[in-house]
């Protein structure tokens, strides 16, 4: 099964896939016209629909489409943006495979000021979205103050990791445990301040552990996300 994206599909609507498709289901794929192809609105629908190919363009005239279960565990992560785009949009990738419902971009005290191309993250949280065969694509915000983020949190469970060694902290996945609903907050390269993370625990937020060694934050950020994904899978 190869999986299509298209956020503006409804039923019996006829879609125009861009060209980089286009090509890519005529020279790779060897898709002919007539073929049936499988596209997702990214809210959760599946549709099929009639392939209709031309010289430079691909279109699908969609017919049938059944509605794909969220899932019952969900997950915010909030990252601080790394220096590097390159580094966000690895995780970022790599996040949307293994699950995540809602990616918040965090300005903290310590973030160095930087450029994010929010169009291409989309891209590539869309592209991750149908390489995992996956039909919910993340909501990806616009970067945030950290203090306005933590006072309007409201899951059932409110983690930040950080490295502070004279605070108390729990292991991930023993904060996880019994929680559907969670957000995770992971600091930019220079770590929250201990204000924030003070701030933090005023608005029920739990301090974690992610392990014994210092890692990146984009790397910080991965472990959380798989971290919770196996507390929530495995029996």
């Amino acid at each position: 099964m190869y999986l299509f994206y298209n956020s503006q599909a409804t039923p019996g609507a006829t879609v125009l896939l861009d060209a980089g498709e286009a090509v890519h289901i005529a020279k790779v794929l060897r898709k002919k016209e007539g073929d049936t192809l499988q596209l997702t609105d990214g809210k959760g629908k599946l549709y099929e629909g009639t392939l209709h190919l031309s010289k430079r363009e691909a279109a699908v005239v969609l017919k049938s489409f059944e509605i794909k279960p969220p899932r019952k565990q969900i997950l915010e992560l909030a990252i601080a943006p790394t220096k590097n785009q390159d580094r966000l949009e690895w995780f970022i990738e790599k996040a949307v495979e293994i699950g995540v419902e809602k990616i918040t971009l965090l300005h903290c005290e310590h973030s160095e000021r930087v450029h994010i191309r929010e169009e291409r993250l989309h891209r590539v949280a869309a592209a991750a979205m149908k390489q995992s065969l996956k039909f919910y694509l993340p909501e990806i915000t616009a970067p945030i103050e950290f203090k306005k983020w933590v006072a309007q949190a409201n899951q059932s469970n409110r983690c930040i990791a950080h490295c502070h060694a004279d605070v108390e902290k729990v292991f991930l996945q023993n904060a996880l445990k019994g929680h559907a609903h969670s957000a995770i907050a992971i600091g930019p390269e220079g770590d929250f301040s201990v204000n924030e993370v003070n701030l933090a625990h005023t608005h029920g937020f739990v301090s974690v552990s992610l392990g014994h060694a210092r890692l990146r934050t984009e790397t910080a950020a991965m472990c959380a996300v798989h971290t919770f994904e196996l507390v929530h899978q495995l029996p």
